[in-house]
């Protein structure tokens, strides 16, 4: 059954609309006190919302504001007089479905309910698609048991419901990326643009045109008008990964776009607006970037309201079994093979320094799915594939002192890695399991590379 409401303090409109929409399977409540109807809609979402844009108690403009925030799939459709046709149009580019202009004919009205109804099952399709695929271990949202991701993961979802701009900084391959489309997918923006630019890789000579456009003539060879990615990104998610890699001049550019949310194209005189939410990235130390006049100080904190810094995989080594697995199934079930792997394996991926993070573990655990002819993965497997923990000095020439404190690390550090792959990298039952809390297994876990200065 589908669930419209209207809500227009006129109550001849409610109900020749009732009479209008009189089919099977529908139901159309009227509300004349949009405090009433927003209440109820809140309560229950309908499936669809008819909304005066003018109304003396509270307007549509507030309605449509505290539905869309908790309802950004939820179809609204506004119901305006000819002088606030104007101010329906901007609410559209804000998220609202369409809009009829009073007075409307019937034909007008089953159109856009039919078109705006339509929409919401294929909304609800998606989000049904998205659980299924998450189920699966096929979505790209951020994977983790690690209390620190976890933490930031949260982060990351309260940031995602405002338009904040979000700075996320670490090292390559933890998964930058990965953070920012959850962002996106969380955001009310989810089902609009999602317009990645990776700066690092566009040509110094056409970076400013990629992402500002152009106007015909405004150089040999533009014979026509482009936007740029920046445009391109319009009501939807601008996310400039490697930020750290942009020219100063670029970085002041941009900066007074941040600022105005207006630009130029290039070899253009009238300002566009563009309304899109920026997220950022890079591995850069940007505070050392400041520090030495390559980096824009007002711009690093004009794009880090908030600031997300993912901690490399060798810092949270609860998620390596953890995301070992996740990928082992996940290219299992895409190559049809019947995959699994012996704890041994874990404890092995454990010993590992991963230089390039959770990338460079993705990509091994495919490059082994694809190539293994099924069973069971083991230690030999990766022979091939990975370097061995290496000390830095033969324990033989140090001093009894020190060497014996080096081999205690060491035994500690296997120890810990052992019961944490026994335990599927879940670090409270390991802790449990070797006797001790939690910060003792923990500092068991990072023993190995504070003894050789934080590695």
């Amino acid at each position: 059954m589908k669930r419209i409401f209207v809500i227009d303090d006129e109550a001849a409109m409610g109900e020749n609309i009732q009479r209008m929409l009189k089919f099977p399977e529908t139901t159309v409540t009227a509300y004349t006190n949009p405090v009433t109807g927003l209440a109820d809609a809140l309560a229950k979402a309908p499936d669809l919302v008819l909304l005066d844009m003018r109304m003396p108690a509270m307007s549509g403009e507030e309605v449509f504001a505290r539905l869309h925030e908790a309802y950004p799939g939820l179809p609204i459709v506004f119901l305006t007089a000819f002088g606030s046709v104007e101010s329906a149009v901007l609410a559209i580019r804000s998220g609202a479905f369409d809009y009829l202009q009073k007075p409307f004919r019937r034909e007008d009205l089953l159109l856009v309910v039919k078109r705006a109804l339509s929409h919401s099952e294929l909304e609800q399709e998606i989000d049904r698609l998205k659980g299924r695929l998450e189920s699966l271990g096929e979505s790209d949202h951020p994977q983790s048991r690690s209390a620190v991701m976890l933490d930031l993961t949260d982060k990351a979802r309260r940031a995602a419901a405002t338009d904040a701009t979000v700075m996320i900084l670490g090292e390559s391959g933890t998964g930058k990326e990965v953070m920012a489309r959850y962002i996106q997918s969380m955001s009310p923006r989810k089902n609009r643009p999602f317009v990645p630019v990776e700066c690092s890789a566009l040509p110094g000579s056409l970076i400013e045109s990629e992402l500002f456009g152009y106007e015909r003539g405004a150089f040999t060879g533009a014979d026509r008008t482009k936007k740029g990615l920046i445009e391109s990104a319009d009501t939807g998610t601008l996310f400039l990964d490697e930020i750290g890699d942009l020219s100063v001049e670029l970085q002041t550019r941009l900066f007074r776009f941040v600022e105005e949310r207006q630009l130029r194209r290039l070899g253009g005189l009238q300002p566009v607006r563009v309304d899109c939410r920026i997220l950022c990235a890079t591995n850069h130390d940007l505070a050392a970037k400041i520090k030495a006049g390559t980096f824009r100080e007002e711009l690093y904190y004009r794009l880090g309201v908030v600031t997300l810094k993912l901690p490399p995989l060798r810092e949270r080594p609860e998620d390596i079994p953890h995301l070992a697995r996740f990928f082992l199934e996940r290219f299992s079930r895409r190559y049809g093979k019947s995959l699994s792997a012996s704890p041994r394996f874990y404890e092995a991926l454990l010993r590992q320094p991963w230089p390039g993070n959770v990338r460079h573990l993705k990509n091994l655990m495919e490059k082994l799915t694809a190539l293994h002819a099924g069973g069971v993965l083991e230690p030999e497997d990766l022979a091939d594939e990975v370097r061995p923990a290496s000390t830095s000095h033969h324990l033989s020439n140090l001093p009894w002192k020190e060497a014996r404190e080096q081999y205690l690390s060491s035994f500690e550090l296997s120890y810990a890695q052992a019961v944490l792959a026994r335990c599927d990298g879940n670090v409270s039952a390991a802790a449990r399991e070797a006797g001790v809390d939690r910060k003792t297994f923990y500092a068991l876990l990072k023993r190995d590379r504070d003894s050789q200065g934080g590695e």
